[in-house]
């Protein structure tokens, strides 16, 4: 099985093992735990301690600055990963 690490538009993401509609994917790994994990090494924690957000998405004044933040996030967790596998 594969998991999938997603972001709404808010940055909010998820892990999921499948993709809910309008997501924007950040990774996906047979392991959930190392996805998850990585992930939230690379993440920004929200004040509840909860949620996890991809840096420079909420703050973002457009969909292209958005997009842009999660592509640089998503470089950086498939560099992460593709260490770990190494």
């Amino acid at each position: 099985m594969t998991f999938f690490a997603s972001s709404d538009r808010a940055g909010v993401i998820r892990i999921t093992p499948t993709l809910p509609a309008g997501v924007l994917v950040i990774a996906d790994d047979p392991s959930e735990d190392l996805l998850a994990e990585t992930i939230s090494a690379l993440a920004r924690h929200s004040y509840d301690g909860k949620t996890l957000l991809v840096p420079g998405i909420p703050e973002a004044p457009s969909d292209m600055a958005a997009l842009e933040a999660l592509i640089s996030f998503r470089a950086r967790v498939m560099h992460t990963l593709a260490q770990v596998v190494s």
